[in-house]
């Protein structure tokens, strides 16, 4: 593992300490480092051993794969959510992201589905999720603008569910809408019948936020966002940082740390362990 530089974290803990405000900006890169990572092979062989017989080897060559029956897909869904999502409670790592932002003005903007920041402390009403919520199920017709709490269709397909194959072994296992009886899916963007109007209180926060932090100092955490989808966190924490004449962006990517020539000093780049550099970041403030 890359060693990170302590001049670097000395000068990003400074920046932290007289930061009138942080935004967090989160991509699937905090997750892994906090220990669920979708190119995991040996975890995917524990958890989906079922899928592992049939020729996959990691969850992410399983997102957005087209070439399955709804019973297939529910079945490996339902062992996905459970393992991800609530299976998972506090997590170390965001807690201890927690502790550097707490006493601050902050704010969490992230591509993350999973829940792990409002599960570790970090506050609902400062949090916002534009690419959803793996807790929520929605209709993929949608008739509605509603969601539901995903929970209770997953306990209905404990019947039909076939534990060594992963499969679900009826239709009647199936989520189907409350309201038109059309499929559903989980309450992830991956087309265009995502319900965004269920998060518009969370956008609205983020841009009251945003209005109130424009002049002060104001430090940008970008924290695991690579190219999968850039526009979602990369690139507004960029545009953000080069708007706002005293902010400060510090990207922390195992892969991805390159930042825009034209930030300048605005930007530092830490190419490393977002776990690290966190711990670290948090040893250095409170000695």
């Amino acid at each position: 593992m890359q060693k990170l530089n302590l001049q670097t974290l000395r000068n990003v803990s400074t920046l932290i300490k007289d930061a009138d405000a942080i935004l967090i900006g989160a991509g699937a890169g905090l997750t892994a480092a906090a220990g669920i990572n979708y190119l995991d092979r040996d975890k995917f062989a524990k958890v989906y051993p079922g899928w592992k017989k049939k020729g996959f080897n990691a969850q992410y060559e399983l997102m957005g794969y087209p070439y399955w029956s709804k019973q297939e897909q529910w079945g490996y869904y339902k062992v996905h959510l459970e393992y991800v999502y609530f299976s998972q409670g506090a997590n170390p790592l965001y807690e201890a992201l927690y502790d550097l932002v707490r006493d601050k003005d902050y704010f969490v903007m992230t591509s993350n589905v999973d829940g792990l920041f409002y599960k570790s402390g970090f506050a609902r009403e400062r949090f916002y999720a534009p690419q959803g919520d793996y807790g929520k199920i929605q209709c993929t017709k949608p008739c509605s603008q509603e969601v539901w709490d995903i929970k209770p269709f997953l306990d209905r397909m404990e019947p039909y569910f076939d534990p060594v194959e992963q499969v679900l072994t009826s239709e009647q296992g199936v989520p189907k809408c409350p309201n038109c009886g059309e499929d559903m899916f989980i309450h992830a963007r991956v087309d265009g019948s995502f319900i965004d109007t269920v998060h518009e209180d969370e956008r609205q926060a983020l841009i009251q936020w945003l209005d109130n932090n424009r002049e002060k100092k104001v430090v940008v955490l970008d924290l695991g966002s690579g190219f999968n989808t850039p526009t979602v966190i990369r690139i507004p924490m960029e545009h953000i940082t080069h708007a706002f004449p005293n902010a400060s962006l510090v990207r922390v990517n195992m892969d991805n740390a390159s930042t825009p020539p034209e930030l300048g000093f605005k930007a530092t780049s830490i190419k490393g362990d977002i776990a690290e550099f966190v711990h670290q970041t948090r040893t250095l403030m409170v000695a």
